[in-house]
């Protein structure tokens, strides 16, 4: 039960940091980066499909260890 609390915050956190640095090279580019490169908008979308990919996880093992305590009972 506390490893799944583990990777739903683990997810949540990965996925607020993605839309943190996609937010970041769309509005910003270059700016904390140690690459001499900029993103283009290819590499910023999926970012941000990265980022709803890992709040998608977060709900569905949120979800899952909600259906695994209801049958507990």
């Amino acid at each position: 039960m506390k490893l799944q609390r583990i990777a739903v915050w683990g997810f949540l956190v990965a996925g607020v940091l993605g839309v943190i640095t996609g937010f970041r090279d769309t509005f910003a580019p270059g700016f904390f980066n140690n690459s001499p490169q900029i993103k283009g908008k290819t590499d910023i979308i999926l970012q941000f499909v990265s980022a709803a990919a890992f709040f998608a996880l977060a709900y569905l093992s949120r979800l899952r260890s909600r259906m695994d305590a209801n049958k507990k009972k």
